[in-house]
């Protein structure tokens, strides 16, 4: 039995090292089959602070495989990022809470309507304002927001702040509101995310995380 639980636990570990061609998570918590191709109008850009890349339950990547339009860029300023230059100033929003920020669910509001480009940052909320303090090119797009917002889903990645959402979370309301997008899709991929990482913590462990 002691042999048995050793070369299982060798085996999770093996494929935990290796990551799958198309999703890029480990086998072990491939989401692959839960994968399905959304078409979007409102083309997303998503600035990621480098750190974020390699934490596998980072969920930027999960739109980028379901997106058909969306794109990631990773940087931590204005060198990094010198393609917003080149958006649409008056169609482009920053999808950012502060004070001048429109709320998208609004039923008054009707300026989301003329909106073809979102751009949202990913990263830890200092990490995400630090970016936001080092790329002035941000503040020539308005910036939108969330009058109420949807239930957390992704519980297993503790934020500091009450009124956080994950990335993939946040633009999935924000398409839904600014489109009318069908946000399940992301959802159920959020989902096998979180069944995918915790299906081999301890019962204890992951109940702080589910419950």
């Amino acid at each position: 039995m002691y042999n048995l639980q050793v070369n299982n636990r060798e085996k999770v570990f093996k494929m935990a090292r290796i990551l799958c061609t198309h999703c890029n998570f480990a086998l072990n918590t491939c989401v692959c089959s839960a994968i399905e191709t959304i078409t979007n109008k409102v083309k997303v850009i998503i600035l990621q602070h480098p750190s974020e890349e390699k934490i596998a339950k980072n969920t930027a990547k999960l739109l980028d495989l379901s997106l058909t339009d969306c794109e990631i860029i990773k940087g931590e300023n204005s060198a990094d990022f010198s393609m917003l230059n080149s958006l649409p100033k008056e169609s482009t929003v920053l999808l950012y809470p502060n004070e001048n920020a429109t709320c998208l669910d609004e039923p008054s509001s009707t300026k989301h309507k003329h909106i073809t480009h979102l751009i949202v940052i990913d990263g830890t909320w200092k990490k995400t304002y630090k970016i936001l303090q080092l790329t002035p090119a941000l503040n020539q797009f308005r910036t939108v927001s969330f009058n109420k917002l949807p239930k957390n889903r992704y519980t297993i990645r503790k934020a500091p702040r009450a009124d956080s959402l994950s990335t993939l979370e946040a633009v999935a309301h924000s398409l839904s509101l600014i489109e009318n997008l069908n946000p399940e899709p992301l959802f159920t991929l959020l989902e096998e995310l979180i069944n995918k990482q915790t299906q081999h913590m301890p019962e204890h462990v992951k109940a702080r995380y589910l419950n």
